[in-house]
């Protein structure tokens, strides 16, 4: 392969005019010195490279040659005005650069480190150079040497001499399409529809917009569109806008395999601790709408409520339940369940999934709306003289005291829990199960919880009920002892 021929690095006014001017080069001067972007070094030159190419073609090719690193694209061509800073406008929002800045600064960087950059491109052909200007001192400018010739299509970025990373593995489209294990439609639907990617392999990255941005603790990696860069693409212009496009991924799941993975990293604290622990966000405003339905990304969760549910009971089997309030624990454990904290961040889209406290609670209430009274009457003698043991015991509490106490066929409160007796607030009223009238033991345990209820106004498993049945058992010992129940408790059978 013929040597290139490349310009010096830094090029005087003098070299131009008798070197390169002769032979038809001519000078465009862009304008930041070399001392520009001293943060940024090989990895964010190529990065930006890239990103060009791929806004300019969906698509990019690397390769080593005999005199350095080849990146090249089969777009339509880069303008000379298109070296200058600050372009006529910005990129679209569908593509990966915006500012129209980077490619520019990429050459300075690559220059400042010492290697010629050639650019040929359709119809031209360009070097990048420093050209050194004198004023009080010596002052260096990104430029451009440019003339007629160049290719038939597409650019070609040479860096001569470079033999360091391509650094291939931080761009998204070199991932193998078996590392992608799910994809969800992004914020961005127009030209082109741009998906959000869940990736195996490699795992504990974010890519955005197909470019690598940063290590996280996940088993996965992510390629996230929805959420604008920084000006020089150090990072999300707002985290919280790339943790709820993180969100906008997770809503479209229904692997259950992935969906148990995701809960047990959500849960408060969590199973397992992962980026995602403290930051992945769901979102219900800030998600939005999926481009081109009525659907909303949150809407997605209960849509798909099985997966959810399916992959929350391998986990934690079927009796949990979302944890609003630590004050319905003793409710909930009542009736049979368990309650589990999850992120607060996640809590309410998981709430339309996965039942809840509070749920839980009212479905319970909703049951025990259909109790029916047994008249005395249809009681058998033992029922009644149990029946009528609990209302002697009752008519001991006043202001207020206890309404009436029935007998009654309960519903159960739960799937998973029968209801012995029932209070209600509202009318002062206390039901007890006409299977728990066969004995007075049973019957007196009944009542001495249900006027615990009425005394406390908690609900079952709060702390101040609990000290209610104490208080109210003691008292009921006390009279029982002093002869109040002796006639009642002839009949009683224990």
């Amino acid at each position: 392969m013929t040597t290139i021929v490349a310009p010096p690095v830094t090029l005087s006014m003098e070299e131009y005019r008798r070197d390169w001017q002769p032979h038809g080069w001519q000078l465009l001067i862009i304008g930041p010195t070399a001392t520009w972007r001293q943060e940024w070094g090989e990895w964010e030159a190529i990065r930006d490279i890239v990103q060009n190419a791929l806004d300019a073609a969906e698509e990019y090719q690397w390769y080593y040659d005999d005199q350095g690193l080849v990146i090249a694209d089969h777009g339509s061509g880069i303008q000379i005005a298109d070296f200058l800073l600050g372009p006529p406008k910005l990129k679209p929002p569908h593509a990966r650069g915006k500012f129209g800045e980077g490619m520019k600064i990429a050459a300075l960087v690559l220059l400042r480190a010492g290697y010629p950059v050639k650019v040929d491109t359709v119809d031209r052909e360009i070097w990048m150079v420093f050209l050194e200007q004198k004023t009080n001192g010596h002052a260096n400018s990104l430029s451009a040497l440019w003339r007629p010739n160049g290719t038939g299509t597409g650019t070609r970025f040479h860096i001569i001499g470079y033999r360091g990373s391509a650094f291939e593995d931080r761009f998204a489209v070199n991932i193998p399409k078996s590392s992608i294990i799910h994809e969800g439609p992004s914020k961005l639907a127009d030209p082109i529809r741009r998906y959000n990617q869940l990736i195996s392999y490699p795992a504990g990255r974010i890519y955005a917009r197909d470019i690598y941005l940063k290590d996280i603790d996940s088993p996965w990696s992510y390629n996230l569109w929805s959420f604008d860069m920084a000006p020089d693409r150090h990072g999300p212009a707002s985290e919280g806008d790339m943790h709820v496009d993180m969100g906008r991924l997770w809503c479209t799941v229904t692997d259950v395999d992935l969906l148990e993975q995701f809960l047990t990293m959500v849960t408060a604290p969590p199973a397992t601790t992962t980026y995602e622990s403290r930051n992945v966000a769901l979102d219900a405003w800030s998600m939005g709408s999926v481009p081109g339905t009525d659907r909303r990304y949150y809407a997605l969760i209960a849509d798909n409520a099985s997966f959810w549910q399916e992959a929350w009971q391998r986990i934690f089997g079927n009796n949990a339940v979302i944890r609003t309030s630590d004050r319905w624990d003793g409710t909930v454990k009542h009736l049979g369940y368990y309650s589990v904290s999850v992120a607060w961040n996640c809590e309410a889209a998981l709430r339309q999934a996965i039942n809840y406290d509070v749920s839980l609670v009212q479905e319970s209430q909703e049951r025990l709306r259909e109790v029916e009274v047994v008249p005395d009457e249809r009681l058998t003698p033992r029922q009644l003289a149990h029946l009528e043991l609990s209302r002697e015991i009752a008519g001991k509490w006043h202001y207020p005291g206890v309404a009436a106490v029935h007998a009654a066929i309960i519903p159960p409160a739960s799937d998973r829990m029968r209801t012995a007796g029932l209070y209600q607030m509202s009318t002062r009223e206390i039901f007890i199960a006409t299977d728990q009238l066969e004995r007075a033991s049973t019957t007196v345990d009944t009542v001495v919880h249900e006027i615990a209820h009425h005394i406390s106004e908690a609900e079952d498993g709060q702390p101040g009920h609990y000290t209610q049945m104490t208080a109210v058992a003691a008292r009921v010992v006390e009279l029982t002892a002093a002869g109040y129940f002796d006639d009642l408790l002839k009949e009683a059978v224990w």
